[in-house]
């Protein structure tokens, strides 16, 4: 290997020396190569374990010097509660530990953390040097004892802005005003700024040399997409937190009734739940994309290109290219049209099935070979079919799967879902909600102030102000999304306290949305839901009738949800490389749509609307293929956690409450943070180093075999036209 790379540099110089000598061009060679040195050190130091040639085809042994590597300096997009904006400087005073053991164990932590970053490699950090822009290289000081300098005040002054920019978020996203709004602003800006200055002044080192930790530290801060100039950046700032604000405020007023309205939650999630009256869900269909996408499109349009700006000035092809740095992967839409593949033919059996029953409910509105209508799939978005459930139940006599009614019967209300989730987390090992998070959090919609009430999770940092930010409501949806969301903040908790703030981020965007989901295949299932009385247990002569019912069910929220994701995801890529132009916007979301979901609006649109404006995370401008790898990795991680609990048969009956071995296991991956490439972490608790679609297909193979066999029986088609 380091023949081949010293015999590369020399190629380097000769085929330079001939171009320049040609073109008449300088430049400084050793500049150059030190670049082209920094480029390839990740690969000629192979830091993760699974990508090492010796090991591959193999299990690895991580060894606990392996496991202290990564992260991505952007945090995951979850937050909300109320707190005053007075917070935002009280929440910069430093936490001081109450007792002398806390503060020796917080010593120890710090060593530990120092140790990581190379400060042992230097005197000492002076007592006013808390500004990296000031951190110059002594006339003694190698250049790996400039950079741990470097990362001590960074990441001392980086959890500080954290702090200030959460708090300002999340005051923001739970009291709409004006004050507010431009409080959020400017800390953003702020925030930004200096992470620009950050990121310029870690340009300065040199990459070869140092440890693992380090190289990946400096390679983060580096890593950015921010425009340079800052007006643009004001600019886009300015422009989202405008559109997210006619986002959230937005209504579907009733015709002839313009005080009758509806916002999106709880109004519109309830009738499309509930309505089965076709030209009643048009109306709302169509009348929320109305209230929302025409009034932002401008806007939109305008921060994509801000965005692309920024990307190129930066080294990237586009801003679509810098998000999907995050997964560490020069492939990643291969590899997620890989494992779509394997799904895809289920999704049609499902998909068909589907339609042939809406079909029945609906008549001549459903084409038997065609498309489905986007407006009649129980949700605004078609992203979740699960509130069909009633329609397309394949055994309608045996006892359904009445979570709802067993909630009403036990009289829960909304802080007992919380306390439900807290149990689940606890009954495997993992630590109870800190009393702030019961304090701060936001629960339920308030009545006195308007809300973004989409459900987020927050990590506030002083390592344990963890929050939960949503309109919740006594019923199955909000159960899950409660266990969802709690596992955000188990995430945050555990990583908090074991990595520096540099590392303290999921492996990857998708880990941070599986981790609850996981959590949620557990408590989401009749063995489960049976301990808690909430299901009352069945006839065993309709089991197997039974568990057809329930796994259909979840193939509804589950299933359906692959395709949409990749379409959104995919539609965006494409928006991002310019594929897609602002002449085609519309339409060509719909061509998506058609591709991966097989559904269709079920009226005219054209490039007045703007239909993907009506889902949250593109108006906010979150990145969304993490939910497509959340949804495959919350498979493989509950599959491995249900073989550390000891569970035998079908795996979609399995519930590892209780099971601390397990809960060890889940813990100890949690706690790596993005320390280590997400590989090895998967690689942590699952003994495989790859996202593979293989749990997913077995956690629904007697569903599988029974689509298979009834959609033959009624001549179904597969497929559309």
């Amino acid at each position: 290997m380091f023949i081949v790379y010293r015999t590369m540099r020399f190629v380097c110089f000769i085929v330079l020396i001939i171009a320049t000598q040609c073109n008449g061009v300088y430049f400084d060679l050793e500049d150059f190569l030190e670049q082209w040195e920094s480029e390839q050190v990740l690969t000629t130091y192979e830091c993760s374990m699974c990508k090492r040639p010796d090991i591959k085809g193999s299990s690895p042994v991580i060894t606990e010097s392996d496991g202290l590597l990564r992260h991505n300096l952007k945090s995951d997009v979850t937050s909300d509660a109320l707190t005053s904006v007075q917070g935002l400087d009280d929440g910069l005073d430093d936490v001081t530990a109450s007792n002398d053991n806390e503060m020796t164990s917080q010593k120890a932590k710090d060593d530990f953390f120092d140790d990581m970053i190379g400060v042992s490699n230097i005197q000492d950090v002076q007592q006013g040097e808390r500004d990296t822009s000031k951190i110059r290289k002594r006339s003694a000081e190698t250049n790996q004892q400039a950079v741990s300098r470097f990362l001590r005040v960074f990441q001392d002054n980086l959890e500080k802005w954290r702090r200030k920019n959460g708090l300002a978020g999340f005051n923001r996203e739970t009291n709409l005003t004006k004050h507010n709004t431009q409080i959020h602003t400017k800390v953003s800006l702020a925030f930004t700024n200096w992470l620009i200055k950050e990121q310029k002044a870690a340009t300065k080192f040199r990459l070869n040399g140092l440890d693992c930790a380090q190289t990946r530290m400096i390679k983060s801060i580096r890593k950015t997409s921010s425009c340079k100039e800052p007006a643009l950046r004001k600019e886009a700032v300015l422009k989202r937190n405008r559109i997210t604000s006619i986002y959230s405020k937005a209504k579907v007023c009733r015709p002839n009734h313009p005080h009758k309205c509806l916002m999106y939650e709880p109004g519109l999630i309830n009738l499309f739940a509930k309505s089965r009256n076709y030209s009643e869900l048009v109306w709302a269909w169509k009348g929320w994309r109305d209230a929302i996408g025409p009034k932002i499109r401008t806007d939109w349009e305008r921060i994509i290109q801000i965005n692309n700006i920024g990307a190129r000035e930066n080294g990237y092809h586009d801003e679509g290219a810098y998000w999907r740095l995050n997964y560490e992967l020069t492939d990643l839409q291969q590899v997620v049209n890989k494992l779509w593949d394997e799904l895809r033919p289920f999704y049609l059996q499902l998909h068909s099935y589907v339609r042939y029953k809406l079909h029945q409910e609906y008549g001549n509105h459903v084409n038997l070979t065609g498309p489905i209508p986007a407006n009649i799939l129980g949700e605004i978005w078609a992203m979740s079919w699960l509130n069909i459930y009633d329609i397309t139940k394949p055994y309608p006599n045996v006892n359904a799967f009445q979570v709802n009614k067993g909630m009403k019967e036990k009289n829960y209300t909304t802080h007992d879902l919380f306390v439900l989730a807290d149990n689940f987390y606890q009954s495997i090992g993992l630590p109870a909600m800190p009393k702030t998070f019961w304090e701060l959090s936001m629960f339920t919609r308030p009545k006195n102030r308007s809300v973004v009430c989409y459900a987020s999770a927050w990590n506030l940092g002083h390592k344990t102000d963890v929050r939960v930010k949503m309109c919740a409501a006594v019923n199955a949806n909000y159960l899950y999304t409660v266990h969802h969301e709690m596992g955000h903040c188990q995430y945050y908790l555990a990583y908090n306290e074991a990595q520096p703030p540099e590392f303290r981020a999921g492996a990857n965007s998708g880990f941070h949305e599986a981790i609850g989901d996981t959590a949620a295949l557990s408590v989401i299932n009749p063995t489960h839901l049976k301990k808690l009385g909430i299901l009352k247990e069945v006839d065993s002569n309709t089991k197997y009738q039974q568990n057809i019912n329930f796994l259909l069910r979840r193939a509804l929220e589950k299933v359906a949800f692959f395709p949409f994701s990749l379409s959104l995801e995919n539609w965006r890529w494409d928006v991002f490389s310019g594929k897609i132009t602002n002449k085609n916007l519309n339409a060509g979301w719909w061509e998506k749509k058609m591709k991966y979901q097989g559904i269709k609006p079920p009226v005219p649109r054209s490039e007045h609307d703007f239909d993907p404006g009506s889902k949250y995370h593109v108006t906010s401008g979150t990145p969304y293929i993490r939910y497509f790898v959340a949804h495959i990795l919350e498979f493989q991680f509950y599959e491995s956690l249900c073989k550390l609990a000891g569970h035998k048969g079908d795996l979609h009956l399995c519930d590892f409450q209780g099971s601390k071995v397990a809960g060890k296991k889940f813990r100890d991956m949690l706690a790596m943070g993005s320390s280590k490439h997400w590989s090895d972490t998967l690689h942590k608790l699952t003994g495989s180093c790859h996202m593979n679609a293989g749990s997913t297909l077995r956690f629904f193979k007697p569903l599988r075999e029974w689509l298979e066999k009834e959609n033959k029986r009624l001549g179904n088609k597969i497929g559309w036209d």
